[in-house]
């Protein structure tokens, strides 16, 4: 015989089941089955999926592809009279290899865009700027426009790991506009805000929003570490609303750059000459560095002229950050420099974050030695040495 505490809980689970609009108790709920767990889960898949389409029907209007002539990228509208944020490199990329870096303008960039909408309209919008000091962020604007869609701004901070979120953009091919995947934030860096999360993203999502629950923006989606086959490896990486809110009022004073601030430098970047003597070098990561084009992490460059079938060993210590060695063969041709990566290390042992790589070289020729950080804008101090072993 059932008690009266029991007959009270009964009695309301009945009343949520009825509020719900379910018809048989009986049939989703069982004390001694199955059941109960199973209704638990069809509802909490129905309510995910209620979300998911909201934010998706909320959203899908305001977020738009722009394409440069060169290439496309992800955007979304914050004003109704046309406003439009995305990345600074889906207007301006930074130089992939050598040459690309010695013919480097930053002033050569398109002046106007098109953007397209979710339905396929397409219009016109100008590059109104850049963010500054490296800031990936480009502002843009349509114009003869009163009443567009929008995106909100979430709170700054209002993020937290855990949190499930959404994005949508146009990866891969201009055709897969409007592409909506969800995942979770895995990580936000205590220094910089910056949001790591496992949605999938491929190239072409660069520059649209990242979304809470709500619908509202959280950051602006900016990099993702490619895995095996080039596929995406679950870590992703936006731009917090903080710093979108800082850069929108920034635009709104007209106190943005009128280039691209991402790689300002039109020459080739330093490289330090390392004998193979096993003097140590002190050297330092930060902010003024070259940047890593896949990794967003900053990089100092050496070089050494090396022989065949000599053994090297190069060792890159720290108490500050998190090293990571590579070692390029560098090949000259009348077309400029190429490079090719013939080792890498990030952990000399377990438990060891210190980078070691110990090598035979391949050919006489110059090698190009990349010291840089496993983390996305670690800074901090190191020692590099490099050994011949006889």
């Amino acid at each position: 015989m059932m008690n009266k505490k029991f007959l009270q809980s009964a009695s309301v689970i009945c009343t949520i089941f009825t509020v719900l609009g379910v018809n048989s108790f009986e049939k989703q709920l069982s004390f001694r089955g199955q059941k109960a767990l199973y209704s638990n889960l069809v509802l909490a898949q129905t309510s995910q999926e209620q979300i998911a389409r909201q934010v998706y029907q909320k959203s899908s209007p305001a977020v738009v592809t722009v394409q440069t002539g060169q290439g496309h990228g992800s955007g979304f509208i914050i004003s109704k009279d046309g406003l439009i944020i995305t990345n600074a490199h889906v207007i301006k990329p930074p130089p992939r290899n050598q040459k690309e870096v010695e013919e480097y303008n930053p002033k050569d960039f398109p002046s106007v865009v098109t953007v397209v909408f979710s339905d396929g309209k397409k219009v016109a919008a100008d590059v109104l700027g850049f963010g500054k000091n490296g800031l990936d962020l480009a502002i843009l604007k349509i114009h003869n426009q009163k009443n567009l869609r929008t995106l909100d701004l979430a709170a700054a901070g209002s993020a937290k790991v855990g949190d499930r979120i959404f994005t949508l953009g146009t990866p891969l091919d201009a055709d897969f506009k409007d592409t909506f995947t969800q995942g979770n934030i895995t990580r936000i860096d205590s220094r910089t805000g910056e949001i790591q999360h496992d949605a999938v993203i491929q190239g072409g999502n660069s520059g649209g929003p990242l979304l809470n629950s709500k619908g509202q923006v959280i950051g602006v989606n900016t990099a993702g570490i490619v895995g095996p086959g080039k596929l995406n490896s679950g870590m992703n990486f936006a731009i917090p609303v903080a710093q979108v809110q800082s850069f929108i009022t920034a635009a709104r004073k007209k106190d943005i750059s009128s280039v691209s601030t991402l790689f300002e430098r039109s020459t080739k970047p330093a490289i330090a000459s390392i004998s193979l003597n096993g003097q140590i070098i002190n050297g330092n990561l930060n902010q003024g560095d070259d940047i890593d084009i896949k990794n967003g992490s900053f990089v100092n460059l050496y070089q050494f002229q090396g022989r065949a079938g000599q053994q090297v060993v190069i060792e890159m210590t720290s108490q500050k950050i998190n090293s990571l060695l590579s070692l390029y063969q560098v090949s000259e041709s009348s077309e400029g420099n190429s490079f090719n990566k013939i080792a890498e290390n990030d952990d000399r042992g377990a438990g060891d974050f210190n980078a070691q790589i110990d090598m035979t070289l391949p050919e006489d020729g110059v090698y190009l030695i990349v010291a840089t950080s496993q983390q996305r804008g670690e800074t901090g101090n190191y020692s590099l040495q490099v050994t011949a072993k006889p």
